[in-house]
């Protein structure tokens, strides 16, 4: 079997977990030589929870011109300390329901690996929260790598 990514998909959410999956992002793009997509989401203005129960098919937008322009900024700035300068990367920030957003664009951009952390919330937190990364992993189109906080790693900064 050969396996052999050409499209990369890393969503961030400026979390600093989310900063470890982009080594795992970086580490298959470098070592495939496959093109890497970079997207944040912004979900909608609403309780995390009450997201969750929004079908994933719901428009929703997002009028804050400011808060759009910031989020661009950072995920330029995050792109240029993770991936060099210029990076050779597509980005985007996106508007809504964070799982299947990712897994939309996913699909639409023929993405091959998803690269996603998790909190690993479980409990209580699980269900009022619910685990976007689980979702991703239930509907993406492709593999998708789940990268959580590490006791043991195989990938060296």
């Amino acid at each position: 079997m050969v396996v052999h990514p050409q499209r990369i998909l890393w969503p961030t959410d400026f979390s600093a977990l989310s900063l470890h999956g982009a080594r795992y992002a970086r580490a298959f793009r470098d070592a495939f030589g496959a093109a890497l997509h970079v997207i944040h989401v912004i979900p909608p203005p609403l309780m995390p929870d009450l997201v969750a129960t929004l079908p994933p098919e719901v428009p929703v937008t997002f009028s804050d011109k400011e808060f759009v322009a910031a989020c661009r900024a950072r995920l330029a700035a995050l792109l240029s300390e993770q991936f060099g300068s210029p990076p050779d990367a597509v980005s985007d920030v996106l508007f809504g329901n964070p799982w299947s957003v990712i897994c939309k664009y996913a699909t639409d951009a023929g993405i091959d690996l998803v690269v996603v952390s998790t909190h690993g919330r479980t409990g209580l937190q699980h269900v009022l929260i619910g685990s976007t990364a689980e979702r991703i992993v239930q509907h993406a189109p492709c593999p998708v790598l789940v990268v959580k906080n590490p006791e043991k790693d195989f990938v060296v900064p």
